[in-house]
């Protein structure tokens, strides 16, 4: 006997087993998709995503003041309030100059700075705690203070506690490098 002998009513049906499970999994992957595109990626993330836009120069200082006292004052003046612009020229870098902005719908200050050979880094202050970061394997207590270390993609962001500003150091260069200039930057700083 071959198909064509059988009539249509007397042919196997196929099983709604396999169909049914790939519906599932498929109905599953919908699912996630849409709540991964819903939820908040973290501080972390948005400080990377801020940092690849000052690197493609679609962000960059809107306050020309290349002291980091007296840039301060202006950057105090907005939200988050007041700040505290981190001098960290000693340390081989320079201040370009500073901006505000948002990160995750945070009011943040920003400074920019580059050093001799083009590399820059970004400093930012946000109203917030170190509490409030995604958990990392690389936290560092060091001079009385605690740093909070993630890295995104090529980039390495340090965080630490002044007050009640949550400030981040980001660069795309070793962790070591960012976090030695982290240290420098908060040196003095309220905890």
């Amino acid at each position: 006997m071959t198909v064509e002998d059988l009539s249509s009513a007397e042919r196997p049906l196929a099983r709604p087993g396999p169909f049914v499970a790939l519906a599932a999994i498929a109905g599953l992957a919908i699912v996630g998709l849409a709540i991964s595109l819903v939820r908040d990626p973290g501080l972390p993330a948005h400080v990377s995503a801020h940092y690849m836009r000052v690197a493609g120069g679609l962000v960059n200082p809107t306050i020309r003041i290349v002291d980091a006292a007296s840039l301060s004052a202006p950057m105090s003046a907005s939200a988050p309030g007041a700040v505290r612009v981190p001098e960290i020229g000693g340390s081989g870098w320079r201040l370009e100059g500073g901006t505000h902005g948002e990160l995750g719908g945070r009011p943040a200050a920003t400074a920019i700075y580059r050093n001799g050979i083009g590399e820059f880094l970004v400093w930012h202050a946000v109203d917030g705690t170190t509490d409030e970061l995604p958990p990392t394997a690389d936290v560092r207590d060091l001079d009385g203070r605690r740093y909070a270390v993630h890295y995104k993609a090529t980039n390495t962001l340090v965080f630490w506690q002044e007050g009640p500003r949550l400030c981040v150091i980001v660069a795309s260069l070793p962790a070591e490098h960012v976090m030695v200039v982290a240290r420098a930057a908060a040196a003095g700083a309220p905890r």
